[in-house]
């Protein structure tokens, strides 16, 4: 009988999702008789609760980050976790044991920290699917990835393994996988295709800057465009994901000045295409894009990050000399135009992508 196995994610933050999709791919590939499923909990429950914890996570993060501050703080021991699953799981529960009835999983995979919740669905307890919980957080995991010790665990780094024991997660419980993004980051675009998607998007000039900063934009981008583009010869690519504003903003900017050298996207699944072939990526501290930009040896300036989950990204690139953390806008575009008058110095993790390792790992499970 084929495999049946449920990927669960939230979009609250996209690492989650994207590593869902990345291992719904992949054990398809792997097993095409397998039925893989992805699975946002947060869809068969009332619509109000998936607006408040998506929704208001990402407004939260990008709009009045205080907020985020307060619900972290609040966040930082086991029973306040524990007391908010069991508040939020008397709604989600029967919605979703509902779904896995239907589906009857044999194992249950969490890309978001939810197994401490799932563990108490009655089709759970009964079936006991194997389970296993892959942390996207590669490098600063928070605690709440690890408030149920028993379960069984997937890190990235050996900074997250580190912290995985501090909140005491036996080691016969953790499992190493380096780095963990899209397989497609492990190679370079061929110089052809590069090429052609350079002609496709009017990247005329020989420098590119890379402008990202998630589903939401990064806060600086306007700012930051109104520097860049004083620069002569380069390109400046511009990702506002599903912020409309700054994509409007963007535009008339582009429109009034004549600007051929401002490239801009609205929300884009081509980031690796981007990424390729860009020289300079400037971003927030999310996990996966730091992995991307360093996997691919692209000079990194992180400009931005969410306190406290991603403070320790921002540390590493530091102690590592990985990229540059900058704040302002002028002093970004000071630091594009040092690094494009230099040969570059790149420096890549020194960690292999085992993102396929871990799906074949899931199969046998």
């Amino acid at each position: 009988m084929p495999q049946r196995i449920l990927l669960v994610y939230t979009k609250a933050g996209g690492g989650h999702y994207a590593m869902a999709q990345t291992l719904y791919k992949l054990l398809k590939e792997l097993e095409p008789e397998a039925e893989v499923r992805l699975f946002n909990f947060f869809d068969v429950g009332p619509r109000w609760i998936a607006q408040a914890i998506q929704d208001g996570y990402n407004f939260a993060v990008n709009k009045q980050r205080w907020l985020f501050t307060v619900f972290q703080a609040f966040y930082q021991t086991r029973p306040a976790i524990q007391t908010f699953a069991r508040v939020l799981g008397m709604r989600l529960a029967p919605a979703i044991n509902e779904y896995l009835e239907a589906f009857q999983p044999d194992k249950i995979i969490y890309c978001y920290p939810v197994n401490h919740g799932f563990r108490r669905l009655p089709y759970v307890r009964r079936r006991n699917p194997k389970t296993l919980t892959v942390v996207t957080d590669i490098f600063s995991p928070h605690l709440y990835w690890f408030v149920d010790p028993k379960d069984q665990y997937v890190v990235a780094s050996p900074e997250a393994y580190s912290i995985a024991r501090r909140h005491r997660v036996p080691p016969e419980n953790l499992h190493y996988f380096q780095t963990l993004i899209d397989p497609r980051f492990n190679q370079p675009l061929p110089q052809s295709e590069a090429e052609r998607l350079r002609r496709e998007w009017g990247l005329e000039e020989a420098y590119t800057v890379l402008v990202t900063g998630g589903g939401a934009g990064l806060k600086i981008s306007f700012r930051l465009v109104q520097e860049l583009i004083r620069i002569p010869g380069i390109n400046v690519v511009v990702v506002c994901g599903y912020n409309q504003r700054l994509y409007r903003q963007l535009l008339g900017l582009k429109e009034r000045q004549g600007l051929k050298n401002l490239v801009l996207f609205g929300f884009t699944h081509q980031m690796y295409e981007l990424i390729n072939l860009a020289d300079v990526v400037v971003s927030k501290a999310g996990p996966a894009t730091i992995a991307e930009v360093l996997s691919l040896r692209k000079d990194l300036i992180v400009c931005d990050y969410v306190w406290p989950q991603e403070h320790g990204n921002v540390e590493l690139i530091r102690h590592e000399r990985l990229g540059y953390y900058i704040r302002h806008p002028k002093r970004i575009a000071a630091k594009i135009v040092e690094l494009k008058s230099r040969p570059p110095e790149r420096r890549g993790l020194e960690l292999k992508n085992e993102i396929v390792r871990l799906a074949e790992y899931i199969l046998k499970l």
